[in-house]
């Protein structure tokens, strides 16, 4: 009988960061753009989707596949209330009045929807860390808010990746696990 460690299971959920930043920015300038967009709920899933177009021979079968496609997906549900997290998944005008002591947001007739860097850190349960790192992400789902008395209101958010042109290591997704 095969022993699993216990440090190659992961369980649990972990911090969202979304902020606009070059692709290509250095690690500094990364995290000085990156927001924490608060609480999540529901975990979070990565989903790899590719694509490929098989080469048939009518007495061998499948004699050659190629990639063709690549989809990369990011779906979280964010709890924490914030009409800027709002913005950041849509085509919006944000905007705050301190004399007033409001927040405002207008969504529809806007065209350009942000394009985010989003990190993903998941704390396992010796302290390292996994990190997911979506270069150029993009909430192309919508969403749906319910207010319901019995239940906190989440915002179920899905990013498709974005390729980057000019990476050779990997242009739509990067994980990093500390060992």
């Amino acid at each position: 009988m095969t022993t699993v460690k216990e440090d190659t299971i992961l369980l649990g959920s972990g911090d969202l960061y979304l902020g606009q930043v070059d692709p290509n920015a250095t690690e500094t300038e990364i995290q000085a753009a990156l927001v924490n967009v608060g609480a999540i709920s529901g975990g979070a899933t990565l989903t790899y989707k590719p694509t490929f177009h098989d080469i048939e021979s009518a007495n061998r079968g499948t004699i050659m596949s190629f990639l063709t496609k690549e989809e990369i997906s990011f779906k979280s549900g964010i709890l924490t209330w914030n009409l800027e997290n709002l913005s950041k998944l849509s085509a919006a005008s944000y905007s705050e009045d301190t004399t007033a002591g409001t927040r405002r947001i207008g969504i529809g007739g806007l065209k350009n929807v942000p394009i985010n860097y989003l990190r993903f850190v998941h704390t396992k349960p010796d302290g390292k860390k996994l990190t997911v790192n979506i270069f150029r992400a993009q909430a192309q789902s919508g969403f749906e808010i319910t207010f319901d008395p019995e239940k906190e209101v989440v915002l179920d958010a899905e990013f498709k990746a974005l390729s980057v042109s000019g990476r050779d290591d990997g242009n739509l997704v990067e994980i990093i696990e500390e060992l």
